[in-house]
């Protein structure tokens, strides 16, 4: 029987998931993708998406993974609890398998191990940062409940609350981006209740391709939710920040490039690597704590 793949890495996300096969010299083997697997969600989905995943790369390769080394970067995976009851779970008998959150295995990735912040913005929203000292440090992404803010998700929340404004004669000014959200979530009060029975935040997230058309048409309201949301993500940043290089993650990375402070739009490079280089650097350089990563191997 073949020598196991010695190492997978994995970026697992509310959407889906994306796997890396990789060689003892760190070449990479294959690569597969998968249903999603945030912590969040529970452990045993989780598992059904990353087991499929893994399945797909021992195929690809021809080698099993039982005894491999799996390093995740989860969406949901900064608790303890619900990572000892991921690895509790493990069906394959993995040789080790380490957790970090998937933002952190970003921030590695994009800036090659190195000092540096991310913005990653999409239905959420995270700020982080790792300190020439090694020290990682976050802001936000608290979640859409209680946080997120500048967010797809924040963003399309504000825009249907302002409709409800808007509808009821509270918010009277006229607007493009009011006529559209009509058609897209209701023209009264019973429609918009019945969209909202099912909205989390991907869906308040969908209208946000709406509200950018709208701003970049002119409308006075988008480009006013556009700002505060700017704002929102400028707060998130300085509050981790001590003047290092930023990167931009996400799907809404370009709508928020072009819309910085000055300050911070100066220091926007492009990503270096993505999540799973992140994470085959921290398992080449066995970091496996997201708290402090010791740098002196990098720099």
């Amino acid at each position: 029987m073949k020598n196991p793949i010695p190492l997978v890495v994995i970026d697992g996300g509310g959407s889906g998931s994306r796997l890396r096969a990789v060689d003892a010299d760190g070449g990479v083997l294959a690569e597969a993708t998968s249903g999603p697997s945030n912590l969040t969600y529970g452990v045993d989905k989780a598992w059904r998406s990353v087991s499929s995943g893994l399945e797909t790369l021992s195929e690809m390769t021809a080698r099993p993974v039982a005894g491999a080394r799996l390093w995740c970067g989860f969406a949901g995976g900064r608790s303890p609890q619900k990572q000892a009851a991921f690895r509790d779970s493990d069906p394959f008998g993995m040789a080790e398998i380490v957790i970090v959150t998937d933002g952190v295995a970003s921030l590695v990735g994009a800036h090659a191990g190195l000092p540096g912040i991310v913005l990653a913005v999409g239905t959420g929203v995270a700020a982080f940062a790792l300190r020439a000292d090694g020290t990682v440090v976050s802001s936000s992404a608290w979640g859409y409940k209680i946080g997120d803010e500048g967010s797809g998700g924040w963003l399309g929340n504000r825009a249907v609350a302002l409709l409800a404004r808007h509808l009821d004669g509270r918010h009277p000014e006229p607007s493009s981006l009011f006529n559209q959200l009509r058609l897209e979530v209701g023209r009264d009060f019973n429609a918009i209740q019945l969209w909202l029975a099912d909205a989390d935040a991907t869906r308040f997230a969908s209208l946000v391709p709406l509200i950018v058309t709208e701003a970049e048409a002119g409308d006075r309201v988008a480009r006013e939710l556009l700002a505060q949301a700017v704002e929102e993500l400028a707060i998130a940043v300085r509050a981790v920040d001590t003047g290092q290089p930023i990167a931009l993650l996400g799907g809404l990375a370009r709508v928020v490039a072009s819309r910085l402070p000055p300050d911070l739009k100066a220091r926007v490079i492009p990503a270096k690597g993505n999540a799973l280089d992140g994470l085959q650097i921290m398992a080449a350089h066995g970091w496996r704590s997201e708290d402090h990563l010791p740098l002196e191997a990098v720099m």
